[in-house]
This record gives C-alpha cells, structure tokens and sequence, in this order.
C-alpha cells in the first residue's frame, strides 16, 4: 500500500507545481486561467482530504470512534473552506485561504492523528505531500503579488 500510495500521492503534485511555475512563464493574459486552475485543483484537493476524514471514521467498528462529530465535522470544513475560497473577492485571498487551507489541514492530521487509523507511514507522506502543494501556490502567490498590470 506505501508504494502505490507514494507514487500516486507524488504525482498529484505535478499541477502544484507545474501551475505555480506556469504562473511566471505564461503570458499575461493566460495569468487568470492559471490562477483559476490551480485554485480549482487546490478546491479539490482539500475536499478530497476532508473525506479522508469521513473514510476514517466509517471504517472503524460502529462505537469505537472518538469524537465522531469533531472527525466528521472536519471532514465537511475543508470543503466548505475550499468552496468558499473559489470565490473570494480577489484571487489573492482565495489562493492565499487555500495556502492557510492545506497547511491547517495538515496540522489537524498531526494533531488528531491517534484518532485515526492511518498507517504510520502515512503523515510523512502527508507531509511531503501538503510541502509539495503549498510550494506550487506559494509561487503562484508571489507572481500574484509581485505582478503589476501595464498602463
């Protein structure tokens, strides 16, 4: 399962950072739809770790969850969060909520995770994984804030 999960887990950084480096080399014009993309593809990302969380509480024997309403809720949170950051007032503070997203998203995984059922190998992974993620938007981030339009 480590080999698979790694691999896989790995290769869904490549829109991180194939986004956040096309952020500094695409034209102007394209800028907005880079931004749009990641976004989109941070959105998901964080949906699809809020449902870990329902998957790790679903799986253990009915009784034996602790604190099922603060697992599942947290598993609703990060999606709602991620939706919620998609239409922001600026791409700024969308892109920037989804950074502030992944890397609380992370810490809750270190901090509940004698709650869940993970194999221990699995937040090193998340680790390297949450790492690979905010790189890509940080870049897209500093191009967001360094950029200065003509005229």
């Amino acid at each position: 399962m480590k080999a698979p999960a790694y691999a896989l887990g790995l290769s869904g950084l490549v829109p991180f950072i194939a986004l956040g480096l096309a952020a500094w080399v695409a034209p102007v014009t394209s800028l907005t739809a880079v931004v749009v993309i990641q976004a989109q593809y941070a959105a998901a990302i964080l949906a699809f770790l809020g449902a870990l969380y329902w998957g790790a509480a679903l799986v253990q024997p009915e009784g034996q969850v602790q604190r099922p309403w603060l697992l599942l809720g947290w598993g609703v949170v990060l999606p709602l969060w991620a939706w919620r950051m998609t239409w922001a007032s600026s791409w700024v503070y969308g892109m920037s909520g989804l950074f502030i997203g992944l890397a609380v998203a992370y810490a809750a995984d270190v901090m509940l995770r004698k709650q869940l059922p993970w194999p221990s190998w699995f937040l090193q992974l998340r680790l390297w994984l949450t790492l690979g993620a905010l790189f890509g938007l940080g870049l897209t981030l500093v191009r967001l804030y360094t950029f200065k339009p003509a005229g």
